[in-house]
């Protein structure tokens, strides 16, 4: 049993002497992890209400066939084979 205290000790004092000799970039660490945390939150919290405002005014996009772009659907005409641009493709 004394050696498992011994270990255990000498263990801790590994431990303490190395977050000693690199307590600036713990500090730092843990500052980051905050900053990165904080800005998660700040996210959410816009991201969420954008949502809110943006899900009532969705446009519908269509993939254009001739062309292969997508856009509005209420540019796209009804062709031959599928959806084309309703003022002509470019390409």
């Amino acid at each position: 049993m004394k050696e498992l205290f011994f270990i255990l000790a000498v263990v801790a004092m590994l431990f303490g002497l190395t977050a000693i000799r690199y307590r600036k970039q713990i500090v730092a660490a843990i500052t980051f992890y905050k900053q990165i945390q904080q800005a998660r939150e700040r996210i959410a919290s816009n991201g969420e209400k954008v949502m809110r405002s943006d899900s009532a005014q969705g446009i519908q996009l269509i993939k254009c066939k001739q062309c292969g772009k997508w856009v509005p659907q209420s540019n796209v005409t009804d062709g031959v084979n599928g959806p084309v641009c309703a003022g002509g493709c470019d390409a």
